[in-house]
């Protein structure tokens, strides 16, 4: 094989991998775009108080995504022209930017797996706020906050030693199809998404250490 079949093979090859890892910043900003105006995300963030990490971390998580999906559609763009011109001033931008990305998905990660339950257990103190309110009859508010967390999750009241099992619980959940308790269902539906989102990080990893091998 000659010089020129090989740098040809090379550069098919290059473009390969932009490809999919335009396709990678595509999903990864869809799933940003639907975890942040998703509605189970907007009830938890309308509901919780200023102050409280579910809060901080919402935004935290859409301004990561986006930055995390501008940074490899930028690195697509420039490694691909970098290719197509054979322009290495290109190629050390799109270098730089899956540096950049990969750094940044290796904090993520590990922050994942320190903190394993730290977006789980925030949501569900969330959710434990709200219901200690409403079984107070602390305001209209409260109520109308738990009817829509329960609407949006399919789930009604607690079940644990800690449910209040009054009369109100025992009306909220009368009537409609039998439903898990909250606590378990908005669990299982975090771990859900979680392990997706981790997932999808140790794909980007993957693919930006291929990339700078690559380069």
């Amino acid at each position: 094989m000659g010089s020129h079949s090989r740098v040809r093979l090379a550069k098919c090859q290059l473009l390969a991998t932009c490809f999919f890892t335009l396709l990678l910043g595509l999903s990864m900003g869809i799933l940003t775009i639907l975890t942040h105006y998703g509605g189970r995300s907007v009830i938890i963030h309308a509901t919780s108080p200023d102050d409280d990490l579910s809060g901080s971390m919402y935004y935290w998580a859409f301004s990561l995504g986006i930055f995390l999906t501008s940074m490899l559609t930028l690195g697509v763009v420039l490694s691909t022209l970098g290719v197509v011109r054979e322009a290495k001033g290109l190629m050390a931008g799109g270098f730089i930017s899956f540096a950049l990305v990969f750094l940044v998905a290796v904090q993520v990660t590990f922050w994942r797996y320190r903190e394993p339950s730290k977006v789980e257990n925030s949501v569900l103190d969330t959710y434990d706020l709200v219901y200690e309110q409403a079984m107070r009859n602390v305001s209209d508010i409260w109520w109308q906050r738990l009817v829509a967390m329960h609407d949006t999750f399919g789930c009604c009241g607690k079940i644990s030693p800690l449910s209040w099992l009054g009369q109100e619980e025992k009306a909220l959940c009368r009537g409609g199809p039998q439903r898990e308790g909250c606590l378990q269902e908005i669990r299982s539906l975090m771990r859900e998404h979680l392990r997706l989102t981790t997932l999808l990080l140790i794909i980007t990893l993957a693919f930006m250490d291929f990339d700078e091998k690559s380069a």
